[in-house]
């Protein structure tokens, strides 16, 4: 037990109320409460309990150091034991240190926050709890106060009793519900540049491993590409009570020979009355998307709130003349993965309500047309990056290039999700859907079965298979749901299993393979279920970080971010390369002071579930943001913020709201 000092007023404490379950023990109360009196206190350092070394600081305004001596203080409890009463003191110390980094206007606040929240729950109790009983001590306490007996001593500035009443009052602790939102590290400028020089990473995971795949000749302007069979995809049914849109129906054509290229898109058609919705089995899915549920949820004022944060970064970043936004703030270029997370943000700031209808449909149009006017890498597929202000495609130095750096396969697969999502919940949309899309030609991207990306790095090409667990099986559903045969990229046939924290869990073989929070995320949201793997690996990667919380008391929500200092992009890894819990650079070197918790990881897995270690999560990022400028990209595990803010954080967190405001309900469902 921590050595707090029981002073001499206070009745004995009954043995029942050690489990601090029903009551609060009425002398640490006291004692807590006790260091926010304002004036001096007449007992000395050698009776107070060692919340006085902290409060010390706080009487002078020194929020800051009180803070970190409450932290400490904390950890030196739990040192003593993991008893539940050591638990329970080491949240109390939290508590006391979420005040004053509120105070200081210090985003830690939502740190310790959070961790009292984990100690309260370890300890057997919860704050909500401890508040109920703390004004039940308080409504005691004052009506013995008020039932003294005439004659009685008077009572001192320092009594004990009288203490824990005012500071009740004067502090609302019955009310307290956490730190303010808004709240932000001192030590970062506000306004500081987040992107000093030019990135060089791929945003997401390629392999240059390998011998190497035979370029395809070309003819002329023609690439002539192996052909194989493709199967054809059925017309989706749709869904009963669903409002379905498209009013046309088109079927992809069978591979021919020659390259293919889709110049109609097989959209979802309206039942004729009586239709049976029973649908043959068929070799690819079948696609039923959702529109707005007639019955959709009205969001809580918080997530009202959080939506609107988010949509400001889209308010700051758009370029007029593309309709693109920049992928980070301020800085004016965007792989086709954030023209994806662009596209479902415009969609859901429509299905959300925060703009109207004319201007979403604008943006949406704009977005469109230039995807319709960009240059294309080998006049195939579209270019892994281009400028946001002018649709120039650039090369891997970010300068204007004609030729480009070729294209990623899993980027693209994110952008046709949202593309089929677009033209299925708007039908105005699609005939500039068919005609972007009726410009790419994917004869190597699905070659083998596979998704194959390229590198050009201005003298040679690479064609590689492009993906590892997580993200291929989520990118290739974007190849999937447009009647492309990508079955090896869906299979697991490169995985084998580990454990994490006595679970079991599937890893993958190959090389680079940052398994992380983000493709289970955006898959359950965008387009239900996979299949039944993907489905128990989803659960998993969940549980094992909830299980790391239970036993080490980091809050922890891996995934790939964007950072607000040199290598300006990471990978946070449940599992790399034999080790759990890496985080690397895109280069694959070890960055551990560079590990965070994920804003958009963290929202993302509170809204797919719904137990304590979800709405820690929720609690310790909700607060995250900038007044203008969206949702801040997480928290280092040092207690600094990372400032950084970009598109993917915050067109995750729109989607977020929106499943939410679905009940849970996917945008899209794949019938496999």
């Amino acid at each position: 037990m921590y050595p707090l000092i029981r002073p001499k007023e206070s009745p004995p404490t009954p043995a029942s109320d050690k489990n601090s379950r029903g009551h609060l023990r009425p002398w640490l109360l006291a004692a807590i409460l006790l260091v926010y009196a304002e004036g001096a206190l007449g007992a000395s350092l050698s009776t107070m309990p060692p919340f006085e070394e902290g409060y010390t600081h706080a009487r002078v305004g020194a929020w800051e150091r009180a803070a970190e001596t409450w932290v400490s203080d904390g950890e030196t409890a739990l040192k003593k034991s993991r008893k539940k009463e050591d638990l329970q003191d080491a949240a109390f110390f939290n508590l006391l240190a979420t005040i004053a980094f509120e105070k200081a206007n210090n985003a830690r606040a939502y740190v310790t926050w959070s961790a009292m929240i984990r100690y309260f729950l370890e300890g057997g109790t919860s704050w909500s709890a401890q508040q109920e009983s703390l004004r039940l001590e308080s409504h005691t306490l004052a009506s013995s106060l008020k039932a003294r007996p005439p004659g009685s001593p008077p009572m001192t500035t320092h009594d004990t009793h009288l203490r824990f009443l005012e500071m009740v009052e004067t502090f609302h602790l019955t009310t307290y519900q956490g730190p303010a939102r808004n709240l932000r590290v001192r030590k970062i400028p506000d306004e500081a540049p987040e992107i000093h020089v030019t990135r060089h990473y791929f945003p997401r995971p390629k392999s240059m491993q390998g011998e190497e795949v035979p370029l395809i000749k070309k003819r002329g302007r023609q690439i002539i590409a192996p052909s194989y069979p493709a199967s054809s995809i059925e017309s989706p049914s749709v869904l009963p009570g669903k409002p379905m849109i498209p009013a046309s129906q088109a079927s992809l054509p069978r591979a021919e020979k020659g390259p293919k290229r889709i110049t109609e898109m097989p959209l979802v058609p309206p039942l004729p009355a009586g239709a049976d919705t029973e649908m043959s089995p068929a070799p690819l899915p079948i696609a039923i998307f959702r529109g707005e549920s007639q019955e959709t949820s009205h969001l809580t004022s918080a997530n009202r709130d959080a939506s609107r944060t988010a949509w400001r970064y889209f308010i700051e970043n758009y370029q007029a003349n593309t309709g693109l936004v920049n992928s980070v703030h301020n800085y004016p270029y965007a792989t086709l993965w954030d023209m994806g997370s662009n596209l479902a943000a415009y969609v859901c700031a429509l299905q959300l309500k925060l703009i109207p209808p004319t201007e979403g449909e604008a943006k949406i149009t704009r977005l469109l047309e230039t995807l319709q006017e960009v240059e294309l890498y080998n006049e195939e597929l579209p270019n892994r990056e281009y400028n946001t202000k002018t649709g120039e495609m650039i090369d891997l130095n970010s300068r204007p290039s004609s030729r480009g750096s070729g294209w990623s396969a899993l980027d693209i697969g994110r952008l046709l999700i949202w593309l089929k999502i677009t033209a299925s919940w708007y039908p105005d949309f699609a005939p500039l859907v068919e005609k972007v899309m009726g410009r790419w030609t994917f004869d190597r991207l699905v070659q083998y079965r596979e998704l194959n990306g390229v590198a050009h790095d201005g003298r040679k090409e690479w064609l590689r298979q492009e993906g590892r667990l997580g993200y291929e099986q989520y990118a290739a559903m974007g190849l999937k749901v447009f009647g492309f045969d990508v079955r090896n990229a869906l299979d697991y046939k490169e995985t084998a299993e580990t454990s994490i924290l006595e679970r079991t869990i599937l890893y993958d073989t190959r090389n680079k393979a940052y398994l992380t929070s983000d493709p289970f995320l955006m898959a359950k949201m965008e387009v239900g279920i996979i299949n039944e793997t993907f489905t128990t690996l989803t659960d998993n990667v969940y549980d094992i970080q909830r299980r790391r919380w239970l036993k080490s008391q980091a809050l922890t929500a891996v995934n790939e971010d964007s950072i607000n200092k040199e290598p300006w992009f990471v990978y946070n890894t449940l599992f790399y390369e034999g080790s759990p819990w890496v985080c690397v650079t895109h280069e694959g070197t070890p960055a551990p002071t560079l590990s965070t918790l994920s804003t958009k990881a963290a929202l993302g897995w509170s809204a797919l579930f719904d137990d304590a270690y979800a709405r820690a999560l929720r609690q310790a990022v909700i607060g995250l943001s900038h007044p203008r400028h969206g949702f801040y990209a997480g928290i280092f595990e040092n207690g600094e913020i990372n400032t950084s803010k970009n598109i993917n954080t915050n067109a995750m967190i729109l989607e977020t709201m929106l499943y939410i405001k679905r009940k849970g309900d996917p945008f899209l469902y794949i019938n496999n």
